[in-house]
């Protein structure tokens, strides 16, 4: 009896052991180069073109596939070179439209027009993916929706979808309204909500993902963005992930086996 009692125990452990091991995680980051405009502030573009080097520093320290999405008009003078950068260590680049208005307030003949607009300029960042991602992930409805869905495959791209929603521009927000000279001290709090947010979020996806498709993990796909934030924190995420038993996956491996024939949008938090 004991020695029965000892091999369901180990079944179980095993059991949950290798499932624990399938949990996969493709993090993407949006608004790249930066979140907000200089406006020909040269000061304010050199504390961005830092923020963002200490961003492509975490990844190259922590050694995971990422894809960043570009939002073209919002590249300022000396940023094209960042952006090499990030593609030269490895990482793809995706395309987040021109001027990063909503699906949802224009039609899908101007929409289509601010992705070629975009693709104009950021086609030889494109190397191996084309992959697109929705400003404020709105995908519009009906013949509209469909419109797009039919440009964008014309056209090669593939439609990176989200499965977490980090909801980090709440925290970044705030970041901003404490004093610089009252940040420093006021990280560690901060780092420890939005931790425990983005935690939250992933709970929620996996129990969403697991009504699903019970039978088989999804790949969840991390939005975060290129902000103040991540510049402090990029690294707590990473590791947040890396110490609950995630593997790092690139978003192609994300899109390519997702939940069993359901669109990943379906698995979408608000």
């Amino acid at each position: 009896m004991k020695k029965y009692i000892l091999w369901v125990a180990l079944g179980c452990f095993f059991y949950h052991w290798s499932y624990a091991q399938e949990k996969e995680i493709a993090i993407t980051i949006d608004d790249l180069p930066f979140v907000g405009s200089c406006n020909g502030n040269s000061a304010k573009l050199q504390r961005e073109n830092e923020r963002f080097t200490q961003m492509l520093r975490t990844l190259n320290e922590q050694k995971i596939p990422v894809t960043g999405f570009v939002i073209a008009g919002s590249i300022e003078e000396g940023q094209w070179e960042l952006l090499e950068q990030f593609r030269k260590a490895g990482f793809d680049l995706g395309n987040h439209t021109y001027s990063h208005k909503s699906l949802n307030g224009q039609t899908a003949e101007k929409y289509i027009g601010d992705i070629e607009r975009a693709d104009k300029i950021l086609a030889p960042l494109f190397p191996q993916h084309k992959y697109f991602r929705y400003p404020y992930l709105a995908e519009s409805s009906g013949e509209k929706k469909q419109q797009v869905h039919d440009y964008l495959a014309a056209h090669g791209y593939r439609i990176a979808p989200v499965t977490i929603d980090s909801k980090d521009f709440m925290f970044n927000q705030q970041l901003f309204a404490i004093p610089y000279r009252l940040r420093e001290k006021n990280l560690p709090q901060l780092r420890k909500r939005y931790l425990a947010f983005i935690w939250n979020q992933t709970l929620k996806a996996e129990a969403k993902a697991a009504k699903l498709n019970p039978n088989k993990p999804v790949k969840q796909i991390l939005l975060i963005h290129a902000n103040l934030l991540n510049s402090h924190f990029l690294g707590d995420v990473i590791n947040l992930y890396r110490e609950n038993g995630y593997r790092f996956i690139s978003l192609d491996e994300a899109l390519s086996n997702p939940t069993e024939d359901k669109d990943l949008s379906d698995v979408l938090f608000d």
